[in-house]
């Protein structure tokens, strides 16, 4: 309590640990050429004639355009655009443009239109890596069923697949531009298709299924089977399909780590989308301790916060469990804070919980009854 004159006291109380607000997700960046705009940073634009503004209109020599209108068309809402340099081209060129984005405050979708050179997008998956983000990965313009039946190439299946999705094939719309329709990458529809799908549902749910079909899509470059989706889908391919009633529809959601051989704990594109949910969200949440003291008063009240946090993840439906012990778990004290990290100032907090897996397949097991005569008919099973 301060005394200010006679009379009139100021009484300070304190306001507690501010709770831990989700991160913003779907915001994507693109990288490619242009016809104008700047070289050196990225750009914020907010819908399709914002682009044209700063980058120029739709250019048939670029996929750059054409997949960020395909991203707002289907739901997107913000982008960041970085153009690449006009004798720019190559990994070099493309790692260089990207790491513009460092000095981007969130970023949660990168994709790099019609790049399918293995060597850059292995590149890129290191980068999303470090930066918490999800690589939209495009096959190559002339992928077929065959090139592709025995898995993408082994350099997108590394460690830093698990921040990664591969889409095929490409997906056949108009261009204004030349009044003609033509096959173009899906990244730039598959990017608009998770932003949506987050807005609307939360970034637990898959960007998949009846719910995923692509706006201004007409038709796709190949047409995928049941039985060759099946293939493709066991080696983490994600097949865009047409279908009468649906339309064209995004029908699968693993990550380049969902080989079914793989086993991977991040074999979805949802369960991984949402741990870096989590993870983005409590390391901005939780920048307040930073100074604290180290010890268990600090470790409580990080205990308290983030299970705040994760509560209403719980509420919200996007973690699996029937009470809250089930669905999750939040572990900061002695236990993981052993003294040798508390004297370098570290604070380790560990977090467990339980995804909602997608449903790939839906069994239907189908009896019937002959030879019954007379009776109340046949009993159910």
């Amino acid at each position: 309590m301060i005394a200010m004159s006679p009379g009139i006291t100021i009484s300070k109380t304190p306001t507690g640990v501010p709770p831990i607000v989700g991160v913003t997700t779907g915001i994507a960046a693109f990288v490619g050429a242009a016809a104008q705009g700047p070289t050196d940073r990225a750009i914020l634009v907010q819908n399709w004639s914002d682009c044209a503004t700063q980058f120029g209109d739709l250019d048939p020599s670029s996929h750059l355009g054409y997949a960020v209108s395909h991203f707002f068309a289907n739901g997107g809402q913000q982008a960041y655009i970085v153009r690449l340099p006009a004798d720019g081209n190559g990994t070099a060129a493309v790692m260089a443009a990207a790491h513009l984005l460092n000095a981007v405050p969130t970023v949660n979708l990168l994709a790099v239109p019609g790049e399918a050179d293995p060597d850059t997008i292995a590149q890129l998956q290191a980068y999303c890596v470090g930066r918490r983000a999800f690589l939209i990965v495009d096959s190559a313009s002339d992928g077929t069923f065959a090139t592709l039946r025995n898995g993408p190439d082994s350099k997108l299946t590394g460690a830093n697949a698990i921040n990664c999705a591969f889409y095929f094939p490409w997906i056949t719309a108009g261009d204004p531009k030349q009044n003609l329709n033509r096959p173009f990458p899906p990244s730039g529809f598959v990017a608009g298709i998770y932003a949506a799908t987050d807005a609307r549902r939360g970034v637990w749910l898959a960007p998949a299924g009846q719910e995923a079909t692509v706006i201004g899509g007409l038709d796709v470059a190949v047409h995928v089977t049941d039985a060759d989706s099946s293939v493709l889908n066991a080696h983490a391919i994600n097949c865009i399909r047409q279908f009468p009633l649906l339309g064209i529809t995004v029908w699968g959601a693993r990550t380049l780590a969902g080989n079914d051989e793989a086993a991977s704990d991040w074999k979805y594109v949802p369960v991984r989308r949402l741990a870096l949910y989590i993870e983005a969200s409590v390391y901005a949440g939780t920048q307040w301790a930073i100074f604290e003291p180290n010890g268990q008063r600090l470790w409580s009240q990080l205990n308290l916060n983030i299970s705040a946090f994760m509560q209403a993840l719980f509420a919200q439906g996007a973690l699996q469990g029937a009470t809250p012990t089930q669905a999750y778990f939040v572990q900061c004290d002695a236990r993981n804070n052993p003294p040798s990290s508390v004297d370098q100032g570290i604070v380790n907090i560990t977090i467990g919980f339980a995804p909602i897996r997608p449903a790939e397949f839906v069994l239907i097991q189908i009896q019937q009854m002959a030879g019954q005569n007379g009776g109340n008919g046949p009993t159910p099973r």
